[in-house]
């Protein structure tokens, strides 16, 4: 299979994947078929975070193909989520049936769904009958303990007419240790009705060469991690070629590309160091000595200190 023919979508990784974060990736890079949005769910008294909110303005997503994401419990959180996201336009919703965490598994969201086959089959009817003018994903695990909980819920989504079902062949309760699991993605594919995206481990070039050797078919393909850590991930693995002072110089831009849409919307030294931090923590690993470069970043009180450790790391790791 060419390389340019597979599709690469960019996982929803909450407070990481931000609007900031998908306009420089697609300015910088680009190699991205959808950009998936991090979930929108309800918090304390049936309020939605501002910042939930805001990740799914039109104004924040355009001439990007941005698919948002729902975390809910039952069918009333479901119904209101999809008409607030059809509300501002999107055609496509995708479900999470994935998120490991206890803040939502402990509320019945996320992967929880996969130990309730029955209710998420009582669910999808009610969503369905609504008859709501938009298209639905599903992204999910391969169960909360047991990775055979997902062949119950292969059998119930097979039920339904979906876009597609994103599969990472983890359990909830692995959350991110050891390894994802190909053979039960292989397995799935002869199980569901639906197109298939692999997602999972995939962190570097050599990662994906692994796994595509298990999975031959595969064209889709889902990257959250790996593409924080390297933005131009997805454009080297469908075939474009970087030397290797043009990929420094791309990095640097994609780096001050995104610090401006943070210093934008932040306030404070303090809140714009803190988030490019949470970047760093993913993105120092492009780097020959990410303990050193995270180091530099993290010891930056301000930022003036934070920009001159950049221009240090830039320049020497």
């Amino acid at each position: 299979m060419s390389q340019n023919a597979i599709k690469i979508y960019q996982a929803p990784l909450q407070g990481a994947t931000d609007f900031d974060f998908r306009k420089a990736l697609a300015e910088s890079f680009g190699g991205i078929d959808k950009y998936f949005i991090p979930y929108l769910s309800y918090g304390k008294g049936r309020e939605i975070k501002k910042s939930q909110l805001r990740e799914v303005f039109p104004e924040n997503n355009e001439s990007l193909p941005v698919v948002p994401q729902v975390l809910f419990s039952d069918h009333a959180e479901l119904f209101d989520l999809v008409s607030i996201l059809i509300d501002y336009g999107y055609e496509e919703i995708n479900l999470n049936l994935g998120c490991p965490y206890p803040m939502a598994t402990n509320k019945g969201r996320g992967a929880a769904w996969l130990e309730k086959p029955e209710a998420l089959s009582e669910i999808l009817q009610q969503l369905y009958a609504k008859a709501f003018p938009a298209k639905f994903s599903v992204k999910m695990r391969a169960g909360m303990k047991d990775d055979q909980d997902a062949k119950a819920i292969f059998s119930v989504l097979n039920q339904f007419s979906l876009e597609e079902i994103i599969f990472h062949p983890r359990t909830a309760s692995q959350m991110y240790d050891g390894k994802a699991n190909p053979q039960l993605f292989a397995e799935a594919i002869s199980e569901v009705k639906h197109p298939m995206v692999y997602n999972g481990d995939i962190s570097s070039a050599a990662d994906f060469q692994e796994i595509q050797s298990l999975l031959p078919e595969q064209d889709s393909w889902m990257i959250g991690r790996g593409l924080v850590t390297n933005p131009a991930l997805a454009a080297q693995l469908k075939g474009e070629v970087f030397e290797p002072k043009a990929l420094r110089k791309q990095m640097r831009e994609f780096h001050d590309q995104l610090l401006e849409g943070y210093s934008a919307r932040l306030q404070g030294d303090g809140h714009i160091v803190m988030k490019m931090s949470q970047f760093w923590a993913y993105f120092s690993q492009s780097f020959e000595n990410p303990h050193k470069a995270m180091k530099l970043v993290t010891k930056s009180s301000s930022l003036l200190k934070y920009n001159a450790a950049v221009t240090e790391i830039f320049k020497n790791y």
